[in-house]
């Protein structure tokens, strides 16, 4: 009986949105996957974060061909640039390196170099992909990430009102801030 009552309220409530509920359910479940796939995306972003990591290893090493590099260094730059411009950080390595390095073959002195180098790698990686610009280019802009100069974009007029000219300032010009009375100055 009680069961029978709730889905009673339930059913009026949901009716008394009207189509709303529905509309908005398939919009968020149906339309809104479609264009925008998350993971369609990621795997397209992360093949364009690694190519741009290969080109710019093929540069580094092309400038600096006496520079000892191990494979282990060539793939920790590739990881920490790709890594930098997907995700953005600090730019550390995590605190382990990748599974590969977890095999009982890296469980000697020259496993923990490699591992040593894949960490160095990484953070020439990230360091180089901060300095590149790149990350400012792959991220979406935001409202939020601060005000603009007055003088770029001047206020909308709106239709009907008053259009302010360019030579009217729309906010009063600041007051002079008077300097605090201290005793010394005998103010």
């Amino acid at each position: 009986m009680r069961m029978r009552f709730a889905f009673g309220i339930l059913g009026l409530c949901f009716i008394s949105f009207g189509c709303y509920p529905v509309a908005l359910a398939t919009r968020t479940c149906v339309i809104e996957p479609i264009q925008y796939c998350k993971i369609a995306d990621d795997i397209q972003e992360r093949r364009r974060d690694y190519a741009l990591a290969e080109e710019t290893w093929q540069v580094f090493a092309q400038a600096h061909p006496d520079h000892p590099a191990s494979p282990d260094y060539e793939s920790g730059f590739k990881d920490g640039f790709a890594d930098y411009l997907y995700a953005g950080g600090s730019g550390e390595p995590p605190p382990v390196p990748p599974r590969q390095y977890w095999r009982i073959t890296y469980e000697a002195p020259q496993g923990h170099q490699a591992i040593e180098a894949w960490f160095a790698g990484f953070r020439f990686g990230a360091a180089v992909a901060r300095g590149s610009g790149c990350r400012e280019l792959v991220t979406i802009p935001s409202s939020l990430r601060g005000p603009y100069p007055v003088d770029v974009y001047p206020p909308p007029a709106h239709p009907g009102s008053s259009a302010l000219s360019a030579d009217k300032t729309v906010l009063p010009s600041p007051r002079e801030i008077a300097a605090p009375r201290s005793p010394e100055n005998g103010n």
